[in-house]
Formats: structure tokens, C-alpha cells, sequence
């Protein structure tokens, strides 16, 4: 969308004006700035006064709050490409019990069993 489709649909008084309005100026519309402010600035950049009235910015910032912007209109991130081979943590060789064993306590003997801390029991 551009601004002389916007300038058009607002002579036309269509229901989509508002939205395309929030989507052109979505940066300066969701600003701290105040609605009259925000409206001379707009009617100043499309060259026609008093087409966007402070109530038009309150409108839209009421309905589109939380909204994003179409994804067409804001720019993109990209993010990283997956590597092929995801990297292995190597086993640090300083530390003498880095592989964790695993006890069975049904094959283990009773005594052996009891000796055995759960991580369930009080210490």
C-alpha cells in the first residue's frame, strides 16, 4: 500500500482506511506522541489537511493495539542457518566421573541394593 491509495480510500470513506492507516504509520502511530501531533504530522506528509483527525489515531491505536504491522510491510529478521552437524559437548577429561552409570536394582543383590542412594532418600 502507498499513500495515494490510503488518500483514496479515505475520499471514499472506506471501512479498511483506518487499518491501512495503522499499517503506513504504524511506527509513529504506536509512538508516545500525542494524537493531534500525530494527525497534523500524517495530513502534512499525504499533503491533505484535516483528512486524519486525532480520533482516527485514538481509533487505531485502541483496535490495533498489540497488533503487528502485515509482515510485508515491516522488515524481516533472519535468523541463522542450522548448522548440518549440531556440536557434541566434549567429555571433559579432568573430571574423573563424567560418564553417568545407571544401576538396576532388580539385578543387583540386596546388600549392594541398600547401599545404593536414591535420589528419592533423606540425607
Amino acid at each position: 500500500m502507498d499513500k495515494k491509495t490510503l488518500i483514496d480510500l479515505f475520499e471514499r470513506r472506506d471501512k479498511k482506511r483506518k487499518r491501512i492507516l495503522y499499517e503506513l504509520y504504524f511506527d509513529l502511530i504506536t509512538s508516545r506522541l500525542s494524537a493531534r501531533y500525530i494527525a497534523e504530522m500524517i495530513c502534512k506528509d499525504m499533503g491533505h489537511a484535516d483528512m486524519v483527525s486525532a480520533a482516527d489515531i485514538k481509533f487505531c491505536r485502541f483496535q490495533f493495539k498489540g497488533k503487528v504491522a502485515s509482515a510485508a510491510l515491516r522488515p524481516g529478521f533472519r535468523s541463522k542457518p542450522v548448522s548440518a552437524s549440531p556440536l557434541q559437548p566434549e567429555p571433559d577429561s579432568q573430571s574423573p566421573g563424567s560418564t553417568a552409570f545407571w544401576a538396576d536394582p532388580d539385578t543387583m543383590r540386596t546388600q549392594e541394593n541398600i547401599i545404593v542412594e536414591s535420589k528419592f532418600s533423606k540425607k
